[in-house]
């Protein structure tokens, strides 16, 4: 006989307080909520640094380089106040596709009404295996894992980032926010750290480039906190890529002769 299946108690919880949790979530919006990194965001995208308040100037080589579409990856979407903030910065000059990434169907369902009328896909996919998104065969500018990274078991954190590593395009970003303090429900949420994240990046070739500690939870929780990690490929591994990829299209157009 085949043994049943549990119900994974976090996707029961999220499903069952979609609702509330959709309250929540979208009481805080995108700039307070991910205010401590946001400023890398104009390595990204052109139009934020134009048009920033914190003077943040894309230089002409920028505009060119950040023409093509984006790809952006959300994953734990929740209710897609991330993702349409995201999608929302496209512009006549930079277009943006997210990819909103989340098992919880009910959450999911408020997300998809929340950003029907953006550049918005929604699959409901999880990790460490991502094969949903595995299959699209696209490499992403950034990848946003917002308060999920708790609920991933330290035995497959390496196998979960060596997938987002290999979804990373060479200059993107990865964004993994790390919740500290008890559940106070029945979600289950495994101990995090920095330094755990920076040992599993650098067997991938992965550096921490930015890290903010201790901050306060923006709900007002007091025994929560959080820290948050910027994450990209090290450069020696970003040039031995650029070099690979170069000696690729060489061959081509020799081919092409």
């Amino acid at each position: 006989m085949t043994p049943k299946l549990q119900p994974d108690p976090n996707l029961s919880f999220y499903n069952r307080n979609a609702e509330q949790l959709a309250q929540q979530y979208d009481s805080k919006p995108f700039t307070e909520v991910h205010q401590s990194w946001s400023h890398h965001l104009a390595d990204i995208f052109v139009a934020l640094a134009v048009n920033s308040s914190t003077n943040l100037l894309a230089t002409q080589a920028n505009a060119v380089a950040y023409s093509k579409e984006l790809q952006i990856l959300d994953i734990g979407a929740g209710t897609g106040r991330d993702a349409k903030y995201l999608a929302e910065l496209a512009n006549a000059q930079q277009q943006v596709m997210v990819y909103a990434v989340e098992p919880a169907t009910e959450l999911a369902a408020i997300g998809k009404q929340h950003t029907q009328d953006l550049a918005v896909i929604w699959l409901e996919d999880t990790l460490p295996e991502l094969e949903q998104v595995t299959a699209t065969n696209i490499k992403f500018d950034l990848i946003l894992l917002s308060a999920v990274w708790m609920h991933i078991p330290s035995t497959e954190r390496l196998r979960a980032l060596t997938q987002l590593c290999q979804l990373l395009a060479p200059q993107g970003k990865l964004i993994i926010t790390l919740r500290h303090g008890p559940s106070g429900d029945e979600r289950i949420m495994h101990s995090v750290s920095i330094q755990e994240l920076a040992l599993l990046s650098q067997q991938l070739g992965l550096s921490i480039i930015d890290s903010i500690s201790a901050e306060t939870d923006k709900l007002g929780r007091a025994e929560v906190s959080w820290e948050t990690v910027v994450i990209q490929f090290s450069s020696a591994v970003t040039a031995k890529a650029t070099v690979h990829n170069n000696s690729n299209s060489l061959k081509t157009a020799e081919q092409a002769k």
